[in-house]
This record gives structure tokens, C-alpha cells and sequence, in this order.
């Protein structure tokens, strides 16, 4: 059979040899990005993502230069429906310079509600129980705001310069990065790497701000997101835990929500 086909070849090329310097000529055009990525944001369908981020706080107290980091490191997988982030399941591990590494904890996200929880945190709740629910105050749910959206990657692009193949670089204005006017002054810098089907598959995000006045609490902060991405179009289904193993954060009491701090819940919360 190979063998018919690589003849077949041969003699195609012999006898139309303008019709076959014509098909090799038209190549499909490659898919834009954002088309791309809006394709696979689809019921039923997610991606993996891995991603390390940090907050450096430069500060001046008592005349003195302060400084505060916070690390986060975060592995896990994103749900889509109808061209958004539907839900979330994600192990999260927060550090600090000033102090040893939070225990890490896992986080499942749908909706408008957060489910934390690790060995730690079902150990120190009521019998029955291993998950604590958290709902957020507004429509969002921040849990959900990981990753880069068809929006926040056309920006980025239309501020970019090809340096590579398959890689962007470009700058903005903290402002219009954000899209408020509100957002302060800053600035930010960004890398865009994508695969041979031009699909994400990493962005560094790089943001520094400024206070606004002398009555900010800040000299400078700098945001540091390095997201990575993988398994486009894989089969995803993320669900709530089950009822009877949750119970509501608001229904903790002043000992058990110590217990679970410690033993690694975010002391404000998942979002």
C-alpha cells in the first residue's frame, strides 16, 4: 500500500507538474491566536495550567526601606463553557520571605463559590466534613480569573512585536493594560509563546505601579506571573463536593477557624 501511494506520487508529479507546484503553493494560512484560543472554549473541554506568581512591596516605615514578597505557586486544570473559565480544580501553595511556606491546599471553584480544602483543614473540622465553602461577595468569582483571556490576549498582541517564532514581546500602561483609568501609574511588560497551532502555551507578565501620592502606603509594587499552559481540548469535568462533606466558612467557629489557618486555609479567604 505504501508502496502504490509513493508511486501514485511520483507519477501525479510527472504528469501535472503545474497543477502540483500550485497545490504545494497554497498553504493554509495559520489560525490567529485569539480565534485559536476562542475555539477551544467550549462546554466539555478545559486545559492544564501551571502557574508561579509573586508580589514584591517596597515600602518606607519608621525612615526606613521595607520590603514584603509573597510567593504563590498554583497546578491544576480549567473548565470551559460557552467561551469562559467555568470552574476550577487547583492545588495552591503561598510563601513568603518573612515566614516558612503555608501548608498547600487544594481549591475547587465553580459558580460563584470556592472549596478549600488538605489534610490538615478536614482533620480540624466537624466529623463528616473536609471541605469548607466560601461564596463571593459580588457576580465574579476570582478563583476563576487564572489565566489570560480572548480579550487580554488580543491587547496583548495588538502591543506586540513578533521576536521570535511562535513568541510576542510588547509593553502597555498599567491604565490601559487594565482597561481604568483608575488602576494608577505603572507599567507593564510581556512574553507570548505559542505552539505550531498558534494555542497558547505560556505568558510572563511583568507589572510594576506606583503610588498615585505621598499618602500611599507603598513605595512600589511588582507582579511577577509566569503562566503555563497544555492539553488544549482534553475532556474536562469539574465538580462540587459533595454536599454532606462541605460546611460554610461562615458557620466556623472562633477554634475551628484558627485550626484550619493553620493548617493552611488563607486566612482572607480564596479569593
Amino acid at each position: 500500500m505504501k508502496l502504490f501511494f509513493a508511486t501514485a506520487a511520483a507519477v501525479c508529479a510527472m504528469a501535472l507538474p503545474a497543477q502540483a507546484a500550485s497545490a504545494a503553493s497554497v498553504q493554509a494560512a495559520p489560525v490567529d491566536p485569539v480565534k485559536a484560543m476562542k475555539a477551544q472554549l467550549v462546554t466539555g473541554k478545559g486545559v492544564k495550567i501551571t502557574e508561579s506568581s509573586g508580589i514584591t512591596l517596597d515600602f518606607t516605615a519608621d525612615d526606613r526601606a521595607m520590603q514584603v514578597q509573597v510567593s504563590t505557586q498554583t497546578v491544576g486544570t480549567l473548565a470551559f463553557d460557552k467561551g469562559n473559565v467555568a470552574a476550577a480544580d487547583l492545588h495552591v501553595r503561598m510563601s513568603s520571605r518573612q515566614k516558612a511556606p503555608n501548608p498547600p491546599y487544594r481549591v475547587i471553584a465553580e459558580g460563584r463559590n470556592a472549596y478549600v480544602t488538605n489534610a490538615g483543614i478536614a482533620k480540624a473540622l466537624p466529623s463528616g466534613r473536609s471541605w469548607i465553602q466560601s461564596k463571593a461577595s459580588g457576580r465574579g468569582n476570582a478563583v476563576l480569573d487564572i489565566g489570560v483571556t480572548p480579550a487580554e490576549l488580543k491587547f496583548m498582541l495588538d502591543n506586540a512585536s513578533e521576536v521570535a517564532t511562535g513568541q510576542y514581546q510588547g509593553t502597555a500602561k498599567l491604565a490601559d493594560f487594565r482597561h481604568d483609568k483608575s488602576a494608577g501609574e505603572g507599567n507593564v511588560e510581556f512574553h507570548l509563546y505559542f505552539n505550531a497551532q498558534n494555542l497558547l502555551t505560556r505568558t510572563v507578565v511583568d507589572t510594576t505601579a506606583y503610588p498615585d501620592d505621598d499618602s500611599t502606603a507603598y513605595d512600589q509594587m511588582v507582579f511577577h506571573t509566569d503562566t503555563r499552559y497544555s492539553g488544549w481540548g482534553a475532556k474536562v469535568k469539574i465538580a462540587a463536593p459533595p454536599a454532606g462533606k462541605v460546611i460554610s466558612e461562615k458557620k466556623l467557629n472562633a477554634k475551628t477557624r484558627t485550626a484550619v489557618i493553620k493548617a493552611g486555609y488563607p486566612e482572607t479567604g480564596p479569593f
